[in-house]
């Protein structure tokens, strides 16, 4: 019998088999039906999940509410999984403490509502290969904080990304105010996705760039650089594309990108190079003929 289980869920689900049993707690599964995340009864067994000592919270569906009164410890080796449905902080200003234990959304929404931050300690991990991550304030890449893994899915901040150290983006899509490097001398590499910033909005949408200290476009890249509520004129004063904010191939090169104008914004994107171009045109070329053939 085929599976129903999606790619990201099955993903997940044997990555907890694989861990070490001496490091295995329980995981604890949501019974799937909308409610209280402290209620037992709404997980399989009726027991709370105890990610501070270890357990795995794996949500696959439903909507799941945590009414804070007191912080949501995850830690030694403890995970929140949403596969999923949804999770939503609710209630009190509590902070989610994340200590040597992981918040992974593969599949569902995590909504970090009215938590008043997520802390990060040193052994800590943030996944995001599908689904939704909204978080309401910023979100750095330092090592010191944990690991950050973005390999797709959407990430919504209500603050800034700061890249404290190298970071390279694959895909996925990261909403944010603003590009912030005034905290490090992180590289964004940016390699496929698509960033959005908010060029109404102070700076411009980047803060503190040039030199190593810059968003930078490989060869071949995929990405797409969206600025909101913005204007060529406006990428031109702000200057990004020619103080080094803004780099291609770790230099300034204005010339190796294209920008546009589109849906009220600014999109920059990098021009194929001339074999890529020409494989396209190739590709396309042989296209044509097969349905030519075929029409003969």
């Amino acid at each position: 019998m085929k599976s129903s289980a999606s790619p990201a869920l099955r993903a997940v689900l044997v990555s907890l088999t694989l861990l070490p049993a001496a490091t295995q707690a329980a995981t604890v599964v949501w019974s799937g039906a909308d409610g209280q995340y402290l209620t037992p009864e709404n997980w399989v067994g009726g027991v709370l999940p105890n990610t501070a000592a270890g357990d795995t919270a794996l949500i696959t569906s439903g909507d799941v509410i945590y009414t804070a009164g007191s912080d949501l410890t995850v830690s030694n080796g403890g995970q929140l999984v949403i596969a999923g449905g949804s999770w939503t902080q609710v209630g009190a200003n509590s902070w989610l403490q994340l200590a040597g234990g992981s918040l992974i959304v593969a599949g569902g929404t995590f909504n970090q509502g009215t938590s008043g931050n997520i802390a990060r300690h040193s052994g800590t991990t943030i996944t995001v290969t599908s689904g939704v991550a909204n978080f309401t304030g910023d979100l750095t890449t330092d090592p010191a904080a944990g690991n950050f893994n973005f390999t797709g899915g959407t990430i919504n901040l209500g603050g800034e990304f700061k890249p404290i150290e190298t970071f390279t983006m694959t895909g996925g899509e990261l909403n944010a105010a603003l590009v912030s490097f005034s905290d490090g001398d992180g590289t964004l590499f940016f390699e496929g996705g698509r960033i959005s910033v908010n060029g109404a909005g102070p700076y411009g949408g980047f803060y503190g760039g040039g030199g190593a200290k810059a968003l930078d476009f490989s060869s071949g890249s995929s990405g797409q650089l969206y600025f909101r509520n913005y204007s060529i004129a406006d990428l031109t004063s702000d200057g990004f594309m020619t103080n080094g904010t803004i780099q291609y191939e770790g230099a300034i090169a204005p010339t190796a990108f294209n920008v546009v104008e589109t849906g009220g914004g600014v999109l920059v994107t990098v021009i194929p190079e001339p074999s890529t171009a020409m494989s396209l045109l190739g590709g396309l070329g042989t296209l044509l003929m097969v349905r030519r053939r075929r029409s003969a």
